[in-house]
């Protein structure tokens, strides 16, 4: 990993200067007005708003659902700036999510009016957002939130035969660790709100079986390459590894899944010491570099303390808003399409690591 020195200008950690501090106002007023513009009056929450004027026209459709990590981050950003979400998109996912009244597990990808879109199983979405909507138990327990945290918690545990899933592509290295920490963690939580021990004896032998497979994921730590094909799957899973947004179970060597994940983001090879970090990785023949994932690290490092490294990442992400304060899905190379903004997901993850930052300790209010 590259060493990172105190005080360079270009990339230093978000203080609360006046500057900076209207900034962040500036980014929650975005966000929060974003995050409407996402949601549709069917429920459905999208990716990004492709039905406004001022979405790019040549970006690719991001007018679909992602509701795992979406959904999640939605619940636990507005929960940290005083605003419960839950009910929408949960009732959407209840009611016209395709599949999930008949077996309770996520898909990667919906269209708006609940047809599968990408119905590749969403193991790690599924975990994280059981985690995300239980995590305030004194709104995880009205009628659609818990019919949701039933049908998720009551799908992972049926899959568990002990040693893997059923019904559902056997896993390796950082995958197979993620699926078992976000699994298991919220499984155990749901337990807790919803007192069924059942689920938190499942989760215990999901923890007992993640821990080797921990072990497997770092037995080579080798540099991941940013441009794989499966670099996307694997980095998820480092970042869900790193900081499973805000579980409350820090899976072991979470730093060690930080350094890995930065390898998969490119940024390993990126110089500190001046100049612009931007231009460095979006090289052309990438799109590579998103905000989204910025913010995630910049949360795991603020989480493990290592809060110079958060500020930096915290700081490289907000720069990479527009001048309308929207973040992108990806920064696009010069010969590339425009790539979809703003991005709902990446918005969400800087209120997110705002917050592991402490720079939410007195947030403005959103209504």
């Amino acid at each position: 990993m590259t060493d990172h020195p105190a005080g360079d200008p270009a990339v230093s950690p978000p203080s609360d200067s006046p500057a900076r501090r209207g900034d962040l106002i500036a980014l929650i007023g975005t966000t929060t007005r974003v995050y409407d513009e996402c949601l549709l009056p069917n429920g459905a929450l999208v990716s990004a708003p492709a039905h406004l004027p001022f979405y790019p026209a040549r970006a690719t459709d991001a007018f679909l659902c992602r509701p795992g990590p979406t959904i999640a981050a939605a619940i636990l950003a507005m929960d940290a700036l005083g605003r419960d979400v839950r009910t929408p998109p949960l009732r959407w996912l209840r009611d016209r999510a395709a599949g999930f009244g008949d077996d309770g597990l996520l898909r990667r990808a919906y269209q708006i009016h609940g047809p599968v879109r990408d119905d590749r199983p969403d193991l790690i979405g599924s975990g994280i957002l059981l985690a995300a909507i239980v995590r305030r138990s004194d709104r995880a327990q009205g009628e659609i939130a818990t019919a949701v945290c039933r049908a998720l918690a009551s799908a992972i545990a049926v899959r568990w035969d002990g040693q893997r899933f059923r019904d559902h592509p056997d896993a390796v290295g950082a995958i197979r660790a993620a699926e078992l920490t976000v699994a298991a963690s919220g499984l155990r939580a749901a337990a807790v709100v919803f007192d069924v021990p059942q689920w938190s004896r499942v989760a215990d032998t999901m923890t007992a079986a993640r821990d080797g497979a921990i072990v497997d994921a770092f037995a080579f730590r080798g540099t991941p390459d940013p441009n794989a094909e499966d670099r996307d799957d694997d980095l998820l899973a480092l970042l869900a590894l790193a900081w499973p947004l805000g579980s409350a179970d820090a899976p072991p060597d979470a730093a060690g899944a930080a350094d890995l994940a930065e390898a998969a983001v490119g940024l390993r090879d990126v110089s500190w010491h001046g100049g612009d970090p931007v231009a460095h990785l979006a090289h052309a023949g990438t799109n590579r570099l998103r905000p989204a994932d910025l913010f995630w690290l910049a949360a795991a490092h603020a989480s493990a303390g290592n809060v110079d490294r958060a500020g930096r990442y915290h700081a490289l992400g907000t720069a990479l808003a527009d001048g309308d304060g929207h973040f992108p899905a990806h920064v696009a190379a010069p010969d590339r399409d425009p790539a979809p903004r703003p991005f709902l997901l990446a918005h969400l993850l800087f209120v997110l690591s705002a917050g592991a930052l402490g720079l939410l300790d007195d947030p403005p209010r959103t209504g």
